[in-house]
């Protein structure tokens, strides 16, 4: 079986934990920063010696990933062994439209831009990898001798948008700050950790969204901010809330908000495909086993 480096920004972890895990259910060794990396590891290092040594390097593409410096590196290395190598190493995944690569332009691509087809484009990457999924065969045909009775009418499973206990998720909101809570750390600072209270304890996901979008500075008075159970702390100057980390943070939380509901949009469209192709497996064995006229 190949194996495949799993090149991404750290915004689209859910979309990379997924396809890592389908594809290790097939047997492809899949190399994932998050499972791999240590603490006191070199990255540089490690992520070489990993590209070096996956058969293929998949680029999940999006408007975080193309942005990413660290992905540029991870796929500039990749593009260095290709060409060295003479044969295609990097398979461009999309996620969402976004301007590709130059180096990747001339490439074909496996399209996941709707969240509602992941099995379509996932072939296309088996197919890619050289990995083929066997076929269960078909159960012979009954004899003709035995009339067959009529069909029975089969319900039609819940699409993804009726599931609503993955769909009930109410949007997390900012409801003030708690004075109670302000803490200076350090005495000979200014700074503070200043609590803003949410309305309700952010799911785990949802607080690893969060996090994930505050690790890239957008201007000059950016500080550290974190979830601590139902508040987003912000480690500033109480004086900076008003002029910059309120907008930063409302901003924040409602993009957090979006993603974590396409993250239950996609978990719960994979997740109605499987219980309809299981429906589909006990309604076939029910015509091959039912009125056999024994």
């Amino acid at each position: 079986m190949p194996s495949l480096f799993l090149s991404h920004s750290s915004n689209d972890k859910f979309f990379a934990r997924k396809l890592a895990e389908k594809l290790s259910q097939v047997g492809v060794k899949v190399w994932i920063d998050e499972a791999e990396l240590r603490i006191g590891d070199s990255l540089l290092e490690k992520i070489s010696s990993a590209i070096q040594g996956s058969d293929f390097v998949g680029a999940v593409l999006s408007h975080n990933s193309v942005k990413s410096n660290w992905v540029q590196k991870e796929l500039a290395m990749a593009m260095d062994r290709e060409i060295g190598g003479k044969q295609v190493v990097v398979l461009p995944i999309l996620i969402e439209s976004c301007t590709i690569p130059p180096f990747l332009a001339d490439k074909l691509y496996a399209d996941f831009t709707d969240p509602d087809d992941f099995d379509r484009p996932f072939l296309k990457v088996l197919h890619a990898l050289g990995v083929s999924i066997p076929t269960t065969p078909e159960p012979p045909a009954e004899p003709k001798a035995i009339p067959k009775p009529a069909a029975k009418p089969k319900s039609a499973p819940k699409t993804a948008t009726e599931d609503q206990g993955l769909l009930g998720f109410d949007n997390i909101s900012i409801q003030g700050i708690d004075k109670s809570k302000l803490y200076r750390p350090d005495p000979e600072k200014s700074l503070y950790h200043v609590y803003f209270e949410l309305s309700g304890n952010p799911p785990r996901e949802w607080a690893q969204i969060f996090e994930a979008e505050r690790q890239f500075p957008r201007h000059s008075m950016w500080r550290h901010a974190w979830i601590e159970g139902r508040y987003i702390v912000v480690h500033c100057v109480p004086d900076e809330v008003k002029k910059y980390h309120l907008a930063d943070i409302k901003q924040d939380v409602e993009s957090s908000n979006a993603k974590y509901r396409d993250y239950l949009r996609r978990l719960a469209a994979q997740k109605a495909r499987e219980a309809q192709q299981e429906k589909r497996i006990k309604d076939d064995l029910d015509d091959a086993l039912d009125d056999l006229n024994i």
